[in-house]
């Protein structure tokens, strides 16, 4: 931003008369609005963390971007940033991740191989807040973001959780995923062969 200085616009002789110093200092103010309403101006339309909301929807729409306009405004602002960068990872598990990173807690995809399933099948284990809303969002980020020969197997909802088991040689903690080898949410996970002595 701009700062300006009577004493850089005007001569001595115009700042030594009362009147001349009073019309320079109106000049200087004036100046000094005009540069915050362009600099304001610039900010609205490129600089992402000063943006008003209803810039950033329009930046979605110019983008063409993936977007929920029901989402707070600093997701809103992550997605606009990552605009270009998801753009170029389209087609790839990485894209799912990061539009569903911005909505849920966690997000999980396995691939068929994860999971014995056909050739360029996949799925997804989501947690946080769930109701019809999220789910349409869910299969539209997925569809917009996946590749196309790909095929979406199923959608499940589950939390992960860390367990720590105490014994004689100390804590040892056991993180329960999302998902995992024939371990989809909702199916209770066995744990056996861990070894408390140390």
């Amino acid at each position: 931003m701009m700062q300006f200085s009577i004493h850089q616009l005007f001569p001595d002789f115009i700042l030594a008369d009362k009147n001349g110093y009073a019309m320079a200092k109106a000049i200087e103010r004036a100046l000094q609005i005009m540069c915050d309403t362009i600099q304001n101006g610039v900010d609205i339309l490129q600089n992402i963390d000063k943006m008003p909301e209803w810039r950033l929807d329009e930046m979605a729409w110019e983008l063409g971007c993936l977007y929920d306009h029901n989402e707070d405004i600093e997701t809103k602002r992550r997605w606009i940033k990552d605009a270009t960068p998801l753009y170029s990872a389209l087609g790839t598990p990485q894209a799912i991740y990061n539009f569903l990173e911005g909505f849920f807690e966690q997000v999980e995809l396995e691939e068929y191989w994860q999971y014995d399933g056909d050739p360029f099948h996949f799925r997804v284990t989501v947690s946080g807040e769930w109701n019809e809303a999220n789910e349409a969002w869910l299969r539209r980020a997925v569809a917009a973001s996946k590749n196309v020969r790909s095929v979406l197997d199923g959608i499940a909802v589950g939390s992960a959780a860390t367990i720590t088991v105490h014994g004689e040689g100390g804590a040892y903690p056991i993180v329960y995923p999302l998902a995992g080898e024939d371990a989809l949410a909702g199916m209770r996970l066995e744990v056996t062969g861990i070894d408390c002595a140390g």
